[in-house]
């Protein structure tokens, strides 16, 4: 039942401001967001669709995009709450706004003020008697083989979908399985069957694709049967590389992708009540996968992390904070052996079947129970070039800013698009980018109106407090680095450079600061290397939430000159040392 509710007087909030408002109901989580955007109010639910983020912690932008402070998801208050960037799935719920010359009064039902909103079901029938024949064909049912189902039935595109997968079960949050090795399919998975089944989804569970025909626009799969498309998505992801060297195939050794890895995993290390009984796990590889396995089984065996750089992320992140986590992790008990080189493993004294000890180059003999491989992954595009394609260096596949694969423009009968690990293109990737492929390529399909993908990449890692990171193509070349706070404690916001550009940012207990940050780069607002260091970032959220006509208005200005501001021929402007944070 719909209820009105007085919120406030008309002028409770600001152009740019967000106010969690509670809304009369038995359940004592039933909250609203409040928004002010251009003048105008909305209202939509108050928790992020992903984890259930505070959203008024986030960052609201003038074109009334919401920011999640905690991994980015991105909604748009202004239209209906739409959900516009992962790893949010769902939607914002909605709410009518009314006003009348004083109050602000709010139409909602109690019982989905706390709930999501999800993609329509699709309005019209859709035949399933075409098994040989698919308007939209998937291989790979990963994220963003999720999401770009997800944006299909937002876009309102009633054709048939259907999905090839190796994997035995639905789409999972994989980003999970190392955080905590939960081996539980149906614990991470980011839809129920019922869900696909309303969307009139048809999933090939446990199948692979063998034989790629992009002249006859089919595909052949390992059942012995074979699929024609409209539209092809190759999402096949990447696969753990396992190291080149003596003993890499002995037991008890093993790398993190599937909840197939997490089980064996758990199973090999067990429980032990005593510390003396705990196994000994080398993990191999001091990044991402790595650290959080380890954090996964610091409190459940005796690890030990092997690596070839000082300190952890030192790459990524830069010596001070990666310093700063391991100090974290040694109080948890973990080891480092940090620069190192593997030279090999040997097996069990008495079981020459299963790892015994890993071996360095310096002659150091470390004790292993377990091993675990964190050394980085491979593209699966094995089947893509068995089909003709020419492939990058790297193994992946290159395809333009929409993600359509250019080599096979106009070769063939239907559309080929590549996301994820296998696609190359001048964009950052980060967990955020899979998903979000999967929108991009939906949306062209969907609309026949393709976006050039653009968005900013968004990752995130629990190492002791909530790591944030976001970047551009550029990051992993940044030349310089400036950090505001203390990395030891894990308290801190770190600006990476390459010359006067922001190239990323990252922070522990910082929030929402490295969410504004991706915003501001999206819009090419991002302050310079020389303003960051002049300690010039009091006003971020006022930089944000001004609009491209306040912008403009302000560049026509007398001072926009010699601000620093300025636009070329075609009306687009640019910076080198913006003076809006003196306004």
């Amino acid at each position: 039942m719909t209820t009105k509710v007085r919120v406030g007087s008309v002028d409770l909030l600001n152009d740019g401001q967000m106010q969690e408002i509670p809304f009369p109901s038995e359940d004592s989580e039933a909250k609203i967001l409040l928004s002010k955007v251009k003048g105008q109010y909305y209202a939509t639910s108050s928790k992020c669709t992903h984890y259930g983020a505070p959203l008024t912690k986030g960052v609201l932008t003038a074109e009334g995009r919401l920011v999640c402070p905690w991994h980015g998801a991105c909604f748009n208050v202004c239209s209906n709450g739409d959900i516009e960037d992962a790893p949010g799935i769902d939607s914002l719920q909605s709410f009518k706004v009314e006003t009348d010359g004083s109050s602000v009064y709010v139409h909602a039902d109690a019982n989905t003020v706390t709930q999501t909103r999800q993609p329509a079901a699709p309005t019209v029938e859709i035949s399933s008697d075409n098994a040989s024949h698919a308007d939209v064909l998937i291989v790979g049912g990963g994220p963003g083989a999720a999401f770009a189902i997800e944006a299909l039935r937002e876009e309102k595109f009633n054709g048939s979908i259907k999905v090839v997968t190796r994997e035995p079960h639905l789409p999972i949050d994989r980003t999970k399985i190392s955080k905590a090795l939960i081996s539980d399919p149906e614990k991470l998975a980011l839809r129920k069957p019922d869900f696909y089944k309303k969307q009139k989804v048809d999933f090939v569970l446990g199948t692979d694709a063998t034989k790629l025909d992009f002249t006859g626009a089919s595909v052949e799969l390992s059942n012995g049967s074979s699929v024609t498309y409209d539209n092809l998505i190759l999402a096949t992801g990447a696969f753990p590389m396992r190291l080149p060297l003596d003993g890499i195939d002995l037991g008890n050794m093993f790398t993190v992708r599937g909840v197939q890895d997490a089980e064996a995993i758990n199973a090999a290390v067990g429980e032990a009540e005593k510390d003396e009984d705990k196994k000994n796990v080398v993990v191999v590889g001091s990044s991402f996968i790595g650290m959080e396995v380890a954090l996964a089984l610091a409190s459940k065996a005796k690890v030990t992390v092997v690596g070839m750089d000082k300190v952890p992320f030192e790459k990524i992140l830069g010596e001070p904070i990666g310093a700063g986590i391991r100090k974290f992790h040694e109080g948890k008990g973990t080891k480092f052996f940090l620069p190192a080189e593997l030279s090999h493993f040997e097996p069990k004294k008495d079981d020459a079947k299963v790892v015994g000890s890993v071996h360095l180059k310096d002659g150091t003999s470390i004790p292993a129970d377990v091993v675990i491989l964190g050394t980085g992954v491979k593209p699966s595009t094995e089947l893509l070039k068995e089909a003709g394609l020419q492939l990058e260096k790297n193994g992946t596949v290159k395809t333009n800013a929409f993600l359509e694969i250019e080599q096979l423009k106009g070769k063939g009968k239907g559309r080929v698009f590549a996301l994820g690990d296998i696609a190359t293109h001048d964009t950052p990737k980060g967990p955020n980018y899979v998903q979000n492929h999967g929108r991009a390529i939906a949306h062209t399909i969907a609309t026949n109106q393709p976006k050039p993908f653009d968005k900013i990449a968004v990752f995130w890692s629990a190492q002791g407090q909530q790591l944030r990171y976001c970047g551009t193509t550029q990051a992993s070349s940044y030349d310089d680095l400036y950090i505001d706070g203390k990395p030891e404690e894990l308290n801190f916001v770190a600006y990476y450079f390459k010359g006067e550009e922001v190239v990323a940012a990252s922070s522990m207990q910082r929030d929402p600061i490295v969410a504004r940050v991706s915003e501001l780069m999206r819009i090419e607002k991002m302050l310079t290397k020389s303003e960051i260091k002049a300690g010039k970032i009091d006003n971020f959220s006022d930089y944000v939430n001004m609009s491209a006509d306040e912008l403009r208005e302000w560049l026509e200005g007398e001072d926009s000159q010699s601000a620093g501001w300025s636009k070329d021929n075609s009306g687009k402007v640019s910076h080198s040392a913006s003076a809006l944070w003196r306004r």
